[in-house]
């Protein structure tokens, strides 16, 4: 019986070093990209003393030096010695970014990692291994997506670094991402991924407004774009929240019972009818329709993560702290600390 009782705990202990071996495996794998990144970055005040860099893209990085320091002084974020540095991705992606979500309902597939907790995503430096994860997971009758991502937050563990890909963006663009990213390293809930990231895209929103009012004043013409903008995104998140709820009400009535042609249809009429909308500029929604025939669940999961919980923290902020940022900003970092 003891013998038995030992082999018991023996295998379990097995099992539990193989799970936790392949978590250790893909963190140094992971560790070993970002510190590729990290050590090849050069600080930013050397492309900007550069004669031969082009002056549009020097342009490009004192924005982000203005928009940092703005965070940092104006908003209340955390000072870091994160976006010093950049580096020349030489037209290549940053990362892959792996996503899955079960076939006939709109929830995540969760990843577990030792210390950080669950994550819906998981990424990774090379293509190669991300189609392979992608793969498995499609194996099992999931819905997957590989998607490529130019910045991320690694919460404390690097010196973020800014990617060379982030100066093709405008200077609002700019401040939403930069602010969004730093906003990670401030507050970041464990085990709470749609929380994080739709509280730092609100930080980041409501950031950049501020950020370009500051600069450039609130009836600015700058301002004026921006918020054309930003009009255009809410329309677009609207609607895609409205296709998530239809095709949630479809899965909930239908379960696995409906042909995935059906669903298919389903999910195409949704991107279709984005043409519906009225928009100062329809770039976003071509190249999303540019692809609709190989989104999945997991394009809806994506957008759930980033955008769900909008509303609802839009009127926290109007009707808790009548739309004052200092305040709503300051109360978040009482109640929740970073790693």
């Amino acid at each position: 019986m003891l013998k038995k009782f030992l082999r018991i705990i023996l295998l379990i202990l097995v099992l539990i070093c193989l799970v936790n071996c392949r978590s250790i495996l893909y963190g140094v794998q992971q560790g070993k990209g970002q510190l590729n990144i990290v050590w090849n970055a050069k600080p930013l005040d050397e492309f900007l003393e550069d004669k031969n860099y082009p002056d549009s893209l020097k342009t490009k990085i004192v924005q982000i030096k203005e928009i940092k320091q703005f965070a940092f002084d104006s908003l209340g974020i955390y000072p870091s010695k994160n976006y010093t540095t950049m580096f020349d991705q030489k037209g290549k992606p940053g990362m892959y970014v792996v996503t899955a979500c079960y076939p006939y309902a709109l929830k995540a597939y969760n990843w577990s990692f030792p210390i950080v907790g669950e994550f819906s995503y998981k990424g990774y430096f090379k293509k190669k291994k991300a189609l392979k994860e992608a793969k498995r997971l499609n194996k099992e009758g999931f819905d997957t997506d590989v998607g490529i991502v130019n910045a991320w937050s690694t919460l404390g563990w690097f010196k973020d670094p800014v990617m060379s890909s982030m100066l093709k963006k405008n200077e609002g663009q700019l401040a939403r991402l930069l602010i969004h990213e730093l906003t990670h390293g401030t507050i970041f809930v464990k085990n709470d991924v749609q929380f994080n990231e739709n509280l730092a895209t609100f930080i980041g929103d409501k950031g950049a407004i501020l950020f370009l009012a500051h600069k450039y004043g609130s009836h600015s013409k700058e301002m004026e774009a921006h918020m054309d903008e930003l009009a255009d995104l809410r329309k677009i998140r609207e609607h895609m929240h409205r296709g998530a709820n239809e095709l949630k009400k479809f899965y909930e009535a239908h379960g696995e019972s409906k042909p995935a042609t059906e669903k298919r249809e389903k999910i195409n009429l949704i991107i279709d009818q984005m043409d519906t909308l009225s928009l100062s500029s329809f770039r976003r929604v071509k190249a999303i329709q540019a692809q609709k025939d190989s989104l999945n669940n997991t394009f809806f999961t994506d957008f759930l993560m980033y955008r769900e919980d909008q509303k609802k923290l839009e009127k926290e902020f109007r009707e808790k702290y009548d739309g004052d940022f200092e305040r709503y900003f300051n109360a978040l970092k009482e109640k929740y600390t970073t790693l």
